[in-house]
């Protein structure tokens, strides 16, 4: 793996067109002539996507030699970098192909790109995990019993006694009805089998998560996917999610893997696409992958990403809380998330009662805003380890759920009141975001960015 500025990605991988992926190869192969095996195994093609991903051996060696070949490269690399360091091996092959093809072909280049770390999209001033903070211990037993309790340290999750959250929650037992035959995605971590979520989603065995019993104590960011599909289907409770991880217990995965999982969901009947997760680009371009995907399945799927939790990042920083991560040097409160920043994507922002949360994005890209602090939902049971560098390193989750902030479980919510308005054969997804904006609910409503 490699850090950028404030991207990570895997420093061995090309995606590349797979009209485009014979011209790059014979390039490199007659530069090389065999000196420097590039290629570790066969491409991974993926049809649907259009793309094929390319792991290769030896780049810093491959780089090297392409920089030999063509003069002044690593320099010209170097300049096109804003923190102007010395460009890593993949950055130079990359530079070399894109000079190659543009000057034998009058500025055809071919279609080619990282395979960047993706993940729900970080929380501050913790560099792990998905959401802002920790969740907290909600507590609540039967949730629909007491009253709703105070944020937990670090506003994360946090536990509440038994029988505290209660029926102003309207965390009620579900029935049928709203988005009764509506399907969601649901693209996240593993999902726990909450007895809350029971007859509500369709996964596989190996896409749930373990009984906690006599396991080691999982990382809280696990319980991500979790959260994500109790508040969907506290806004639906009729709606059917389809489950599939592409993130890790830590919450971390590739974007390729993503946007294949992406793709697989054409033509299979789901309305709504929830994608709570999300990566930054050094450059500010979109990933090339994950803008493929977006592209292929946005006019069939509705999607609905996480806006990130980046917008306080400057006042973090003066705060000297995220001195030692060096990733959010270059992160800026205008930072594109992406798939959020993309036009076909619903992009989704967090409130704090009535005014924007303070880490919630505000940036013309931003479409929606939901609740995004305190917000309770299904989570793990067991003992779980936090992921702040302050307070304890472990809680434990009694009843099933918690509370937790971020853009995230705002994008999650949205997408439930969305599928709840979607009636199949009469009113698709589109048609009820539509309703949504022009009649908003509650506190799901369209985003303005202030003036400055």
């Amino acid at each position: 793996m490699k850090q950028g500025m404030i991207e990570e990605y895997d420093d061995n991988q090309l995606v590349v067109a797979i009209p485009d992926l014979a011209v790059v190869r014979g390039a490199l192969g007659n530069v090389l002539k065999d000196e420097i095996p590039f290629e570790a195994e066969r491409p991974d093609r993926n049809e649907q996507l259009g793309l094929a991903l390319l792991t290769l051996q030896n780049v810093d060696a491959v780089a090297e030699k392409l920089c030999a070949d063509r003069s002044g490269l690593r320099g010209r690399v170097k300049a096109r970098r804003r923190d102007r360091t010395e460009p890593p091996g993949l950055d130079l092959l990359i530079g070399w192909l894109r000079e190659h093809f543009s000057s034998a072909y009058d500025d055809w280049v071919p279609t080619i790109g990282k395979n960047r770390v993706i993940d729900p999209v970080r929380g501050l001033p913790y560099v792990g995990g998905g959401g802002e903070g920790n969740p907290h211990f909600g507590g609540f037993g039967d949730p629909t019993t007491g009253p709703k309790p105070k944020s937990g340290a670090n506003g994360g999750p946090s536990a509440a006694g038994p029988h505290e959250a209660g029926s102003s929650l309207g965390w009620k037992p579900r029935r049928a009805t709203p988005g009764r035959s509506v399907r969601v995605g649901v693209l996240d971590t593993q999902l726990y089998p909450n007895e809350w979520l029971a007859g509500g989603y369709l996964a596989a065995g190996s896409d749930l998560l373990p009984d906690p019993a006599g396991h080691p104590a999982l990382p809280a960011s696990a319980g991500h996917a979790t959260f994500i599909a109790g508040l969907i289907l506290h806004q639906a409770p009729g709606a059917e999610l389809v489950v599939r991880p592409v993130l890790d217990k830590k919450a971390v995965g590739k974007a390729w893997d993503v946007a294949k999982h992406m793709a697989s969901f054409i033509g299979s009947g789901v309305d709504i696409l929830n994608l709570s997760f999300g990566c930054y680009t050094d450059d500010g371009q979109p990933p090339l992958v994950l803008a493929r995907a977006v592209s292929r399945i946005s006019a069939e799927i509705l999607l609905v990403a996480a806006a990130g939790n980046h917008g306080n990042i400057d006042q973090l920083k003066k705060q000297g809380v995220l001195k030692n991560a060096t990733w959010a040097e270059a992160l800026t409160p205008k930072t594109p998330v992406w798939p959020a920043a993309f036009d076909e994507v619903i992009a989704v922002g967090a409130t704090d009662g009535d005014e924007l949360a303070d880490f919630s994005p505000r940036t013309p890209w931003v479409n929606m805003t939901a609740p995004g602090v305190n917000v309770p939902s299904t989570y793990l049971k067991g003992e779980v380890k936090l992921g702040s560098p302050d307070g304890p390193p472990t809680e434990t989750f009694t009843d099933g759920f918690a509370y937790w902030d971020g853009t995230s479980f705002a994008a999650a919510t949205v997408s439930g009141a969305v599928a709840a308005g979607t009636q199949p054969g009469r009113r698709s997804a589109r048609q009820a975001l539509a309703r949504l904006l022009e009649a908003p609910e509650g506190d799901i409503r369209p985003f303005t960015e202030p003036d400055r």
